[in-house]
């Protein structure tokens, strides 16, 4: 059994440590920020993120590569050091399920603007006549329901955008859509069947890209008008109006991180048994995520705030998904050579998303297949593309394909976080034993977790599991949908447990009954 593992182990350390820090360098950084629609609460929230993120969530991201490394087991097999645990793991595969879901819809969006990117100038310099609701040129007050150009042409040409939301179902299936969605899950398939060392060997490329254009778009957005009223009109009183903008800030600072969807487990399984790695890995990906992550969100906001220059009353951008698409795409549109770097922004994007979806597909084939992550069967890896691109097809790829999408990160992707985040120290803290576990860490690469995380781990559960508690309150009948979906991918671990506690109660009894 040490010889297959052995087989599996990088000996190069670079290449494990790019490879941990590509996680956290995806495209949820540079496409999925909740208030960048909102100038009051977009830096207070993303200040209350990057506090969370020091606080909370980089002691869970460290735990669990260190239960990969411990374990050297897939995300449902390392829980055999506490099997009452064991529905953690099916929770975890769901959670990424739906998120890979999500982003092959970001990279179908991502790569219909590539394409558009190429005409003879960018459609959405300029309004269409054909625009309804109506589009609203630069320069002038934005009329009750117009749109700016940018907006129109992503809703009306993009994604031809049922306006009414669920109201008569889904609508038709939008074609050009559908053929960007089936490219981009092929892509996924090819990166995937590769494995994991095919793949490190793409996200050198991909991690330098992302940097070029975040780099080079935060000097660009420097010199737009209004750039700077997301710190002009920020209100950090917003703080304290109640404890939403600090649920959502803690499971996006989750999300950013990787954390409790299982690939941090995957990775650590196959972590090379070097000194003082885990950490070092862990705080380059802690910065990566961070310096990305706040990049992108001063671009986006900088773009936010010239829009609103330009119409001086309103810009009418909708919170969720469609947000971040916009303002990148208006950012293009307003710097010398527009066509070339929305060539450049909306490729990173595709390869970004693409690249996330292929990770997350790796994480739940890695779970199947053993303790190997070269143990890959080409069948499965098929079927699980096929149920994807089916599923895509028929919800994402509709008229009403943006309203699934942001239904899908509020709820399943992004509610499942904090509870799945609370239950994993809770199990290695309080029932396999904190300090078997960092003995075990020390075994496995010659460092002892410092007092930080051990204190982290042992009180900060509470607070992930009571932050969930406080979303359950406030429990709506818009919300029901919602709250079912994610209370089915938290249901294994309730379920795994109970059955492993009457198990265990049953064959006592049976064995004191003997005595």
């Amino acid at each position: 059994m040490s010889e297959s593992l052995l087989a599996d182990r990088w000996t190069n350390n670079i290449t494990y440590r790019q490879l941990v820090m590509s996680s956290c360098i995806g495209i949820v950084q540079l496409w999925w920020h909740p208030y960048v629609h909102d100038f009051r609460r977009h830096l207070p929230f993303m200040f209350m993120y990057n506090v969370l993120s020091v606080l909370l969530v980089y002691p869970a991201f460290y735990l669990e590569l260190a239960l990969g490394v411990v374990t050297k087991k897939g995300v449902l097999n390392c829980w055999d050091m506490a099997p009452v645990a064991r529905g953690i793991g099916l929770s975890m595969i769901l959670s990424c399920a739906f998120m890979a879901l999500s982003f092959g819809a970001v990279s179908a969006w991502s790569l219909s603007m590539v394409v558009h990117s190429f005409h003879s100038f960018l459609p959405w310099l300029h309004c269409a006549a054909a625009a309804d609701p109506p589009c609203s040129a630069r320069h002038r007050p934005l009329t009750n329901g117009s749109e700016t150009p940018s907006q129109s042409f992503f809703f009306n040409f993009v994604l031809n955008l049922k306006r009414d939301g669920f109201n008569g179902g889904l609508g038709n299936v939008v074609p050009d859509l559908t053929v960007y969605y089936v490219i981009s899950w092929v892509l996924v398939y090819f990166i995937a069947c590769k494995r994991i060392y095919s793949f490190s060997k793409l996200v050198l490329f991909k991690d330098v890209l992302s940097f070029f254009v975040l780099v080079s778009s935060v000097i660009g957005v420097i010199r737009l008008h209004g750039a700077f009223r997301m710190f002009t009109e920020c209100d950090w009183s917003v703080l304290f109006e109640g404890v939403h903008i600090w649920r959502e800030a803690l499971e996006y600072a989750l999300i950013q991180m990787s954390a409790s969807q299982g690939t941090l487990i995957m990775l650590g399984s196959y972590c090379p048994k070097q000194k003082r790695v885990l950490s070092s890995t862990s705080m380059s990906a802690f910065v990566a995520c961070k310096l990305s992550s706040i990049a992108a969100a001063l671009v986006l906001g900088a773009t936010h705030g010239a829009l609103y220059y330009d119409y001086d009353n309103s810009t009418n951008i909708w919170k969720g998904s469609s947000s971040a698409m916009i303002l990148w795409a208006d950012y293009a549109a307003r710097i010398p050579g527009s066509q070339v770097w929305s060539a450049l922004i909306f490729s990173t994007l595709f390869v970004l998303s693409v690249c996330s979806t292929a990770l997350l597909v790796q994480t739940i084939m890695s779970t199947f297949t053993g303790r190997s992550i070269r143990k890959i069967s080409w069948a499965f890896l098929v079927l699980m593309c096929v149920i994807f691109g089916i599923v895509g097809i028929i919800t994402l790829c509709t008229q009403g394909g943006m309203y699934i999408l942001n239904f899908l990160m509020t709820w399943p992707v992004l509610q499942t976080r904090n509870p799945i985040a609370g239950a994993v120290p809770i199990v290695v803290t309080y029932v396999y034993g904190q300090t078997t576990f960092c003995e075990d860490v020390y075994f496995a690469v010659g460092e002892y977790p410092c007092v930080f995380l051990r204190i982290c781990w042992a009180l900060t559960p509470a607070i992930f599991l009571l932050t969930f508690v406080t979303g359950i309150t406030t429990w709506s009948e818009t919300d029901v949908a919602g709250w079912i979906l994610t209370m089915l991918v938290l249901l294994p671990i309730a379920i795994f447990a109970l059955f492993y506690l009457v198990f265990k109660f049953r064959v006592r009894n049976i064995v004191a009954h003997e005595k």
